[in-house]
């Protein structure tokens, strides 16, 4: 009975860490860690950040919601313009740039 106890707590704990762990609908691809959230090292919400606004929609950026791109950090407003981005990140990455650049 404790060893069934045992495999139970343990298929539970296993379940719970792979729901948690890289459930994006995006998924990893080239030059994408797949990271969509803060994580440990990770910057925090706390921390600064230089991009304000998201570069698909132009809406103020959600610090939690975020992909690492090619060693970059970038913000979005929300979960669904991480698809958009995706689809064409260079596009997008010129915008964030030109936004880094003129300060705003």
């Amino acid at each position: 009975m404790v060893l069934k106890a045992g495999f139970l707590v343990s298929g539970i704990f296993s379940l719970l860490l792979a729901a948690g762990c890289g459930g994006s609908a995006a998924g990893a691809h080239e030059g994408h860690s797949g990271s969509h959230g803060n994580s440990a090292g990770g910057m925090h919400s706390s921390d600064q950040v230089a991009q304000k606004t998201c570069p698909v929609m132009g809406n103020p950026i959600d610090k939690n919601i975020y992909v690492d791109y090619k060693g970059r950090r970038i913000y979005f407003c929300c979960k669904a313009c991480i698809s958009t981005f995706n689809k064409n990140p260079e596009k997008y990455l010129k915008i964030v740039d030109a936004e880094l650049k003129s300060g705003k």
